[in-house]
Order: C-alpha cells, then sequence, then structure tokens
C-alpha cells in the first residue's frame, strides 16, 4: 500500500484544485487523477497494480474463466485508473465535490472491491449526516492519504493453497481499532489471505492473486539481500526493478515482514 500524504502539499495540487474549483463538468472530481497518479508513481496505492496506459492489467470480463490468454480483445476488461469517494456518495452526499474526499484507485479496487462499503468501528457506530459530524467517525477502510501505514499494515511472504509465492498485507497489531481496521481493508481488498478472501469471481480472483503473486517476484531477490545484508545486491536490486515507487519498500526497510515460507 502506497503513502499519499504528501497529496495536498505536491506542487501540482493547486493546480488542480483550481481546475475542479472552476469545472462545470458534473463528476469533476477526474481533475484530481493527474496528481493522484504523480504521487502513487501511477499505481493504485491499494493493491499497487500499474496504471500506467502501457502497462494496465486485464481480465474476461464475465464469470468464466478463459483458459486461452487469447481471449478476444471485447471480452477483456481493462483495470484503469479511477477516483473514489473514500466516503460513498450513497451515504454521503454532501461530500460527493468535497476534494479531500477523493483517492485514486484502480477500477478493480473501486468499482469491485470497494464499492459503495464503508463500515464503521464500534458496536452502535453513528453515520455522520453532515460535514461537522465527520471527524467523530472511526472508518475500518485505510486511507492511504491520512493513515500511517506503517502503524497498520506488515508484509507477509507465504505460498497460497496452490503453492503459489504470494506478498501479501496482514495487520501489525493484534486488537482494538487499528488492527480492525487494517483487517477489514485486507478483507476487503483482497490483500491478504488471499483464498479465503477471494471475490465470488474467479476471473477477478485470479487477477488479484497473480498481481499478489508478482509483487512476490518484483521484491523476492530484493528481501533475500535484506535479510542477508547484501547492500551491492540491494542496490541493484531497487535500480534494476524500481522497487522505490513501491509502498513495499518501506515496509521492507522497516523490517515490518514475515517471511512464512
Amino acid at each position: 500500500m502506497i503513502d499519499m500524504s504528501g497529496l495536498y502539499t505536491h506542487a501540482d495540487y493547486p493546480a488542480a484544485l483550481n481546475r475542479f474549483n472552476t469545472s462545470n463538468n458534473r463528476k469533476k472530481w477526474s481533475k484530481f487523477k493527474d496528481v493522484h497518479l504523480s504521487v502513487t508513481n501511477h499505481k493504485c496505492p491499494i493493491c499497487e497494480c500499474s496504471l500506467r496506459v502501457d502497462e494496465l492489467l486485464s481480465r474476461p470480463s464475465g464469470r468464466v474463466v478463459e483458459e486461452d490468454e487469447n481471449t478476444d480483445a471485447e471480452s477483456k476488461h481493462t483495470i484503469g485508473s479511477t477516483v473514489d469517494h473514500y466516503r460513498p456518495q450513497t451515504f454521503y452526499d454532501f461530500l460527493a465535490l468535497t476534494p479531500k474526499n477523493y483517492i485514486l484507485m484502480c477500477s478493480e479496487c473501486n468499482n469491485i472491491y470497494k464499492g459503495c462499503e464503508f463500515p464503521l468501528f464500534g458496536t452502535s457506530p453513528v453515520r455522520a449526516q453532515i460535514l461537522a459530524e465527520v471527524t467523530n467517525e472511526l472508518p475500518l477502510i485505510v486511507n492511504p492519504i491520512n493513515d500511517n501505514l506503517l502503524d497498520l499494515f506488515q508484509l507477509v511472504v507465504r505460498r497460497d493453497s496452490s503453492g503459489r509465492k504470494v506478498l501479501e498485507l496482514s495487520p501489525k497489531h493484534t486488537q482494538g481499532y487499528l488492527y480492525e481496521k487494517a483487517l477489514t481493508t485486507i478483507k476487503l481488498f483482497c490483500l491478504g489471505d488471499c483464498e479465503l478472501n477471494a471475490h465470488s469471481n474467479p476471473n477477478v480472483k485470479k487477477l488479484r492473486i497473480s498481481l499478489l503473486h508478482s509483487h512476490f517476484v518484483k521484491f523476492d531477490a530484493f528481501i533475500d539481500a535484506y535479510i542477508d545484508k547484501n547492500i551491492p545486491k540491494m542496490r541493484a536490486e531497487i535500480a534494476d526493478k524500481n522497487l522505490k515507487d513501491y509502498g513495499f519498500f518501506k515496509f521492507i526497510l522497516k523490517n515490518q515482514f514475515k517471511n512464512l515460507m
């Protein structure tokens, strides 16, 4: 997961805010997409898939698993960039045009996994009805702009039930609000225990597990070099694979990962 805490101080944010304020477009939150992409190095801050136009992931659009890699392009669903309403319009229509309620996500994380979900912590939580009440809520979905990600998650390297190696997230804490927030986010977006938390659509499930495997492949040699304290190898891996562009990189340098293989 990618830290977006520098968004509002980014050099391009004032211009994006001005374009937003002067736009008559009904969905003018799209004016923020470019600056969000700059902050996340053109990756989804949640699942860390690439959002560069020439690197977009795709999957079959239906529920039938296609074994043929040359499936007709018209039946493919491409995973592009979107601007999500962190607090969904379904429950928070008064925040529909509030810039600080927007977060970049890939279309899969936004439309397929999150949708209109916005669970709150507590036995009988009261949902805000006006802007002044928002600070009384304790959301259970992580906000990578405002939350300290290093205080919520740790990385896990393991094999899934099929033996495939994956790089996942797990909660850093074992109880309390931060634990519940991390766990709910992991389950909602299928970022950990990918077999248990998999989406019901087999093509969505297959793509997410493939992404978690690709993250493992990207960081495997770097993690080994880190464990061995092989500084030259670490530097080579960082340079060759642009590892600093990923949120995972910070977790590894903080030694917040478990190798379960």
